[in-house]
């Protein structure tokens, strides 16, 4: 039975579907409000296909970061130990079942996790990750039975046994007791040696892959042998010890069971909303995007923007952390990647007029939700320059302390206990302090952190981020901290404008138009130059539109210098004229005069510049076909006067455009929807759900209609592939066409069309 139950979850009466069709519509939408990542489109088209989904790698992927130390411990147990009782599990972990029964309860509300009266589940996948640390090991029992008798002898004895009289059978089966026993596999573990303890310890973080010959046997020659006294090690029938899965469990968790939330005091300084910083990274971020409206942000030419052309953004602009507001733009689509360099995005003026509370909450939730530390981008090879994507767990790191210190909790007291908080991040110490001094750098500009507690900006946010769709919400929230609030724009009779505060976008554009700046900061200098009001009237300004603007964004009559200073400009402007041509006519004299006075050719509205040379405003294109319409034969020439052949090749495939979010589903409708049509899955809708499903066996039903969605509507997936020569890769792709077994699709990681066969597709994700 596949159906996210699994394995191990097989073996309970009620299946992790059947439970998740039994669950009330409440708390349905709370399970899907968890796990978020379900409620893009394609949704989850019934409870079956729900199960399925809740149950893959990409879903489980964004929910283990999310569970703490004691959830992990108590999912940890019941992957080791299989479907368990609480009260078992109680014991096993040797905490109160009351803790133990609120810890499976978290887990079933995240979706990880179900019950069948009082026997505990886990989802498949989470099952086999948790118990791929001990996946190596065999069990005693088959060890024992290709052991010898006196072997087995000593291991009994050894954990404190009498094995006299007993045969083999007898034997197995009481060592199997003695090494399932927790108190009595602890008890031999104090009684090694040191030496002997530090080699256990290696053996089982070696997950039951090793080899004795490299594991350094004749170095630990004396602590193999006082294991296998002790019981701990059994000799295998080669003479070669092995460590029996049931030890291997016990010790593994060892002191790794549930030990309570920690206690975190209340942060002893005063509370704050976080305007102020609130209004400064707005600032910093549309005097960025400002900037990059008119001149794109210079671009590596292995993408990317460098240090160097950071560094002269943060002289010319005043700003600190260029790498921070470059990274959360880009995240928020405010900020396009072009061959050319990083212009503002087309959608970036919209972004600019709504209220600074819906501008906050867009940028913050951006942050909030990144995978990576803007200010700690270092790699390997360096650093890799914004925005250019990476991998890293720091957004891991980032959220769960967030998280942990709302309330008003002590930052400082959190990051103490960080760790029991996100047990499975993948840093050292120093890389992690590393990432959270970058969290806290960050959450400061933004105005989400002051000092040692979340600002209340801070705290809506973390309320607010799990959501489904959190912007209106934290929008709605923070309005009242973040008023509208006008800049001012003083025009000063020496040319020069002073602002303070941050101009509306008119303003913005106007400035950023007709004027230099000369000094940033809370009042910003900009000074009215003859160059600058030359480009005004080049960007199709006329003098008394650029006066009547003026004097509309400063609220007053402009100062009399700088009247004259538009009128002079004006006075000259457009005193030389640039004629458009796109293209010239060249011939004999009379051809030339025949196609000028040819009737059917009057609309390329062709003007003689020579006897022999005809301009027009047409494109190329449009008057080759022209001409040879008209029954003369042009031939096209470059801009050297060579005559163009064209090459007979194939057209390329078109680039799609940039990935655009899929659409969302709010989890109350969802969860309607799917508990109205009870547990048994839905039939394929369309042809293609049928072919891809006969061509990919191997996929579950939910990752075909990912693939079917991805086809029907242009969206981008995540795949796993496996090419003929049997090599794995992971590809972004947007398919758009099946032919026979193949799939032709755009790949984002080659930017170039590519075809894939069905067959070979391991697994399918959403992207976005």
């Amino acid at each position: 039975m596949k159906d996210g139950s699994g394995g191990r979850g097989a073996i309970l009466a009620v299946s992790f579907t059947e439970h998740l069709a039994g669950l009330d519509t409440e708390r349905l939408t709370a399970l899907l409000e968890h796990r978020a990542d379900v409620l893009v489109e394609p949704a989850p088209r019934d409870v079956h296909e729900l199960a399925q989904r809740l149950n893959g790698l990409d879903s489980l992927a964004a929910a283990l970061p999310r569970m703490n130390h004691d959830q992990a411990a108590v999912a940890r147990a019941v992957a080791l130990h299989g479907v368990s009782s609480v009260s078992s599990l109680a014991e096993q972990l040797r905490v109160p079942e009351r803790d133990v029964r609120a810890l499976v309860d978290e887990l079933c509300e995240r979706g990880l996790a179900w019950t069948d009266g009082e026997r505990v589940g886990l989802v498949e996948r989470l099952a086999g990750h948790f118990a791929a640390v001990v996946g190596g090991f065999l069990p005693v029992a088959h060890i024992a039975r290709q052991a010898r008798v006196d072997d087995l002898r000593t291991a009994v004895a050894g954990l404190g046994a009498d094995p006299a009289g007993l045969r083999k059978p007898e034997l197995i089966e009481r060592l199997t007791a003695l090494v399932t026993d927790p108190g009595t596999v602890s008890a031999a573990v104090r009684a090694v040696s040191e030496p002997a303890r530090r080699h256990l310890d290696a053996l089982i973080r070696s997950g039951g892959m090793y080899d004795f010959e490299g594991f350094g046997r004749r170095q630990d020659d004396d602590a193999t042998a006082a294991l296998v006294r002790s019981g701990l090690l059994l000799d295998g029938p080669y003479g070669e010890p092995e460590l029996p899965r049931e030890v291997a469990v016990l010790l593994r968790r060892g002191d790794d069971g549930p030990t309570g939330r920690p206690a975190l005091p209340e942060s002893a300084e005063p509370a704050n909303e976080g305007r102020a910083e609130a209004e400064g990274a707005l600032l910093a971020l549309t005097t960025l995007l400002d900037e990059a409206r008119g001149h794109p942000l210079a671009r590596l030419k292995k993408g990317g923007v460098g240090s160097r052309e950071r560094a002269r953004l943060a002289k010319r602009l005043s700003l600190s952390d260029t790498a921070l507001w470059i990274d959360v733009a880009h995240a928020a689509c405010l900020l396009a990647s072009r061959a050319d360099g990083y212009p503002a995005a087309a959608g970036y003026d919209g972004w600019r007029e709504e209220e600074p509370s819906a501008r906050w909450a867009t940028i913050a939730l951006v942050w909030f939700g990144l995978d990576l530390a803007p200010t700690s981008r270092e790699t390997v090879e360096g650093e890799l320059a914004p925005p250019l994507p990476m991998e890293s767990a720091a957004g891991i790191l980032r959220r769960a302390l967030l998280r942990a210190a709302a309330g008003g909790r002590s930052l400082r007291a959190v990051i103490e206990h960080l760790d029991w908080f996100c047990p499975f991040h993948p840093y050292d110490a120093v890389r992690r302090d590393r990432k959270v001094d970058a969290a806290l750098r960050e959450a400061t500009q933004l105005g989400i952190v002051a000092g040692d507690r979340l600002t209340g900006l801070g705290e809506h946010l973390v309320d607010v981020a799990a959501r489904s769709d959190p912007a209106p919400e934290l929008a709605r929230r923070v309005a009242q901290m973040l008023p509208q609030v006008r800049g001012m724009l003083v025009l000063q009779s020496d040319l020069t404008a002073v602002v303070s505060g941050q101009p509306d976008a008119a303003a913005a554009r106007l400035l950023a138009l007709a004027a230099e700046p000369e000094s940033r900061g809370v009042a910003a200098t900009w000074r009215f130059t003859p160059a600058g009001m030359r480009a005004a009237m080049d960007a199709g300004w006329t003098a008394e539109e650029l006066q009547a603007e003026l004097a509309a964004v400063s609220g007053r009559e402009l100062p009399q210098p700088l009247d004259y200073l538009i009128a002079d400009v004006a006075r000259r402007h457009g005193a030389v004229r640039v004629r458009t041509t796109r293209c010239c006519v060249t011939g004999s004299e009379p051809e030339i005069a025949e196609i000028l006075h040819s009737r059917s050719l009057a609309a390329l509205k062709l003007s003689r510049l020579a006897p022999t040379v005809l301009a027009s405003p047409s494109e190329p294109d449009e008057l080759l076909t022209r001409l040879r319409a008209a029954g003369f034969a042009p031939m096209p020439e470059d801009e050297g006067g060579v005559v163009i052949v064209p090459e007979r090749t194939s057209a390329p495939a078109p680039r799609p455009d940039a990935r655009q979010p899929r659409p969302r589903v709010a989890a109350p409708d969802l969860a309607a929807r799917l508990l109205a049509g009870g547990s048994a899955p839905v039939q394929p809708v369309s042809t293609t759900h049928d072919r891809l499903s006969g061509l990919a066996p191997r996929l579950e039903q939910a990752e075909v209609a990912l693939l079917v969605d991805a086809l029907e509507h242009g969206r981008d997936v995540q795949i796993v592939y496996r090419n003929e020569a049997g090599n794995r890769t992971v590809r972004d792709i947007r398919p758009h066409e099946l032919y026979g077994r193949w799939l032709s699709s755009w790949c984002h990681l080659r930017s170039a069309e590519q075809v894939f066969s069905v067959a070979g597709i391991e697994s399918v994700s959403s992207v976005g």
